[in-house]
């Protein structure tokens, strides 16, 4: 037996509002974390200086994955709010049609 599926546009747009903040904050992160490795940069040279901003790079790439799919997931969920709310609408709009004043045929 399979469960109902049931959609909440308000909760989808919470969850795109949550994704947003995480994006949000992510991003400053980011940010902070490359200005002090700018700074640590701008003293320390040589082969330790090279592997870690090499690995630095990698994680950098890495959790710029991560932030794009956060804002995927908001147009996502963004998206799917209003074409459920579009649908609900048109469902709305066509249910006076199945009316039938004489009731259903053979009842």
């Amino acid at each position: 037996m399979t469960n109902p599926v049931s959609t909440d546009t308000l909760g989808m747009q919470r969850a795109a509002q949550q994704f947003e903040a995480a994006s949000s904050e992510s991003t400053g992160h980011l940010r902070s974390v490359n200005e002090t490795i700018l700074a640590l940069q701008s003293t320390w040279k040589g082969d330790a200086s090279n592997n870690f901003s090499r690995a630095m790079n990698d994680w950098e790439n890495q959790f710029q994955i991560i932030i794009n799919e956060l804002n995927n997931m908001i147009q996502v969920m963004g998206g799917n709010a209003k074409a459920y709310d579009a649908a609900e609408q048109e469902a709305v709009n066509l249910a006076p049609q199945f009316g039938f004043a004489d009731g259903l045929p053979g009842l």
